[in-house]
């Protein structure tokens, strides 16, 4: 190692011996420290803080060789230091093993952390994760659900990609969120909006019609209902004039079991949400085997003899 190139970072109170070239080129951290003319860059040993020995240990390794071990224990840890030293080939490293472990239980999470260390590729597929999950997410991981901030929630159902079973489920999901404390009724109104109310199926709509002239009181579901009722959002009272679009999925529906079955067995399967379920039989023998799919509301039933 050059002398004049040679530096020794002292972290944790144990000393590394580097190369300011080496770390320069990967961080503009170092790349200031080094070569910015400030005092450190005259120094022959500097005192590190912010980071612990073996974060840097093992980020040193990875410039030094291109490749780190990574598990749940300890990726956050290496990016947060990665992202205070400003190595971008390390912390883009930990951010793809994150989105590869990504799933409906820590999506939710990782929307808020990746905003916090500034991980976009993370962020966006945390998002398309949610997106496609929303039932479950509001059933399975409730506290989760109405922890999340106004923000966050408004980015998962203004999107054409939200993929629900119907819009019903948008309606719910606002009513879910803002029941949980009585001062989130003031942005009853602003969320309400981004339901899409030609889409709410007329059963769902006669139910809420029927809840609303039921109940009484302050019933805090009767008072949101009475809030819409008296001053729906703008969204609701033009949407005869601007017809706003569905949210957009794929299906694809699956024929099974024997032709000289009198019922004959139906599945369905959500390419977005990963997700097979089972249909009610047709009631009719079929001699002919065949698939339908729907792609963008649209039918196609190739068949085969």
């Amino acid at each position: 190692m050059d002398e004049v190139d040679d530096v020794i970072l002292e972290v944790d109170r144990k000393l590394f011996h580097v190369e300011k070239s080496l770390l320069a080129a990967e961080s503009s951290y170092f790349q200031i420290m080094f070569y910015g003319g400030f005092k450190e860059s005259t120094l022959h040993k500097i005192h590190l803080n912010g980071v612990n020995k073996e974060c840097f240990q093992t980020l040193l390794d990875f410039v030094k060789n291109g490749s780190m071990e990574l598990n749940q224990g300890n990726v956050t840890d290496l990016l947060e230091s990665a992202d205070f030293l400003d190595l971008r080939k390390a912390k883009q490293f930990c951010i793809a093993f994150l989105v590869h472990e990504l799933k409906v239980s820590n999506c939710l999470g990782m929307m808020s952390y990746s905003q916090q260390y500034g991980c976009i590729e993370l962020y966006e597929s945390a998002v398309s994760v949610a997106v496609t999950h929303l039932s479950e997410l509001m059933n399975d991981y409730e506290d989760e659900f109405t922890q999340l901030d106004k923000e966050t929630l408004e980015t998962l159902l203004q999107t054409d990609d939200l993929y629900v079973s119907s819009e019903d489920l948008v309606f719910d999901a606002v009513m879910k969120w803002v029941m949980v404390d009585t001062t989130r009724e003031k942005n009853f109104e602003e969320l309400v909006a981004l339901v899409r109310p030609e889409f709410l199926s007329l059963t769902f709509l006669d139910v809420l019609v029927k809840q609303l002239q039921r109940a009484k009181g302050q019933d805090p579901y009767f008072r949101l209902l009475e809030t819409l009722n008296s001053n729906p959002p703008i969204t609701w009272r033009t949407m005869g004039e601007v017809m706003s679009t569905s949210r957009t999925y794929d299906t694809l529906y699956v024929l099974g079991g024997k032709h000289e079955k009198e019922e004959q067995e139906l599945y369905i399967y959500q390419p977005r949400s990963n997700t097979w379920r089972a249909c009610s039989p047709l009631q009719r023998k079929n001699l002919t085997q065949y698939a339908v799919a729907t792609v963008d509301n649209t039918q196609f039933l190739p068949e085969n003899d």
